[in-house]
């Protein structure tokens, strides 16, 4: 498998780099505001979730494109 250089990226990491709100990552990215509440949640909270590997690989491709734009 070929390697396109995609460094995953939590979006509790993305937020605080991008500085985005959670309706603009929303927006960004297409996952719901839900979902996001949910992975931005606290560790310590009972709502938080942990994001698939695929969340952070979607994101750290948006965080390249970003940086590159």
């Amino acid at each position: 498998m070929k390697n396109i250089g995609i460094k995953p990226i939590h979006p509790k990491e993305f937020k605080r780099v991008h500085n985005f709100s959670t309706y603009q990552m929303s927006r960004l990215s297409g996952y719901s505001v839900e979902a996001l509440k949910n992975w931005l949640a606290d560790e310590s909270s009972s709502r938080f979730v942990e994001p698939k590997p695929y969340v952070l690989n979607h994101f750290g491709a948006i965080h390249n494109y970003l940086l590159r734009s």
